[in-house]
């Protein structure tokens, strides 16, 4: 795309915003507070922090533009509301001049000189020239001619920088995966009258049957894991009075609860299980399940991704849907949990979360 000629303006903002994204990323000491237009002046206040944060005030003309040249002197400068003598200034404008010179920055004859055409070299295809510039009423009018830009040459710069940030940061997000199943590998798992028991019995089956026997250790590697999960202290007291009903309920042999009794009424007792298993398997923090499960953890990975879709074909669909809303407010009041990764230190290292005893009648 070219453009013969077009008049553009810049504003105290404007100024502002080029200041911040192309001098302070260069020079991160420099902060700019506010900028000001009034003939032919451009006024700049910031602070420069080194150790302590300095304040300046520097005030800028402009002389002239010529071979698309943008010639500036700095005719004042105060620094902690001193003024300061004008072969400072000569000397401090030669210093940020040669920091600069990528930039197009150079200094001559007590004068800063910008090179456009360096400049822009920050914004890759693009080229213009500054034919004139006029400054009235605090804005800054440019007239800019041989305007050229290469979309596409953008575009696909665009594309590529963003394909590069999406690909570090799937990279770190695949090196911090792989760091949480290290350390979860070298957890301590518990080990119970319940892991004996399922020792002998594996051990039993025939060597080719022993696949099929992780599937039918299933339901009762289930059982011990809401066993060990209702001693363990760093489970929320609430989700304990639910793994208590969820598993427990299944086991009583009489029907405790009536049918008129709104939405667990018409619940049967493999709803009640399939619920409570969903539930502890999506709140429950993953090392705290992979500590207390018995089985191998490709089995408990398998259940866990697989048992939400079994729920939404039965009459768990409807409970989890509104205790998830329930417990979903409950979660805003106080969290129950922290991260997964802080329960991968030693167990008697992490605090418990104190939760609102909302279930404490029932647990008494």
């Amino acid at each position: 795309m070219r453009v013969t000629s077009v008049t553009t303006t810049l504003s105290a903002e404007d100024i502002m915003y080029d200041l911040k994204t192309l001098v302070e990323t260069k020079v991160p000491e420099l902060t700019f507070k506010d900028v000001k237009l009034e003939d032919n002046f451009i006024q700049i206040e910031g602070s420069f922090k080194k150790i302590i944060s300095i304040p300046f005030l520097a005030k800028v003309r402009i002389l002239s533009v010529f071979n698309n040249t943008l010639t500036l002197k700095i005719e004042r400068i105060k620094v902690l509301k001193l003024g300061i003598p004008k072969f400072i200034l000569n000397i401090a404008s030669k210093t940020a001049a040669k920091k600069a010179s990528e930039m197009g920055l150079t200094y001559e004859n007590k004068a800063l000189s910008v090179n456009i055409d360096e400049a822009l070299q920050q914004v890759p295809h693009v080229h213009l020239e500054v034919e004139h510039f006029l400054m009235e009423n605090g804005v800054l009018s440019l007239r800019l001619k041989g305007i050229e830009a290469d979309i596409d040459a953008m575009q696909e710069e665009s594309n590529k920088d963003k394909e590069e940030e999406e690909r570090v940061k799937r990279e770190e997000e695949e090196r911090k995966l792989a760091e949480f199943n290290r350390k979860l590998g070298l957890m301590d798992r518990t080990e119970d009258s319940y892991t004996d028991f399922r020792w002998k019995i594996f051990e039993k089956v025939p060597y080719d049957k022993k696949n099929m026997a992780k599937y039918a250790f299933i339901l009762p590697d289930m059982y011990a894991l809401a066993l060990r999960l209702m001693k363990d202290k760093r489970v929320a007291k609430r989700d304990k009075a639910l793994i208590a009903f969820t598993f427990g309920y299944p086991l009583v042999p009489a029907d405790i609860i009536p049918s008129k009794v709104p939405l667990l009424g018409k619940m049967d007792d493999l709803a009640i299980l399939f619920f409570g298993t969903s539930y502890i398997l999506g709140k429950i923090p993953v090392p705290i399940l992979v500590q207390h499960w018995q089985g191998d953890l490709a089995t408990l990975k398998l259940v866990q991704d697989n048992i939400q879709k079994i729920v939404n074909f039965t009459p768990a669909k409807t409970l989890n849907q509104v205790y998830g809303l329930i417990d979903e407010n409950l979660e805003k009041r106080k969290k129950s949990y922290l991260t997964d990764e802080a329960y991968l230190i030693p167990d008697e290292e992490v605090k418990p979360v104190d939760l609102d005893p909302i279930f404490e009648p029932a647990l008494k």
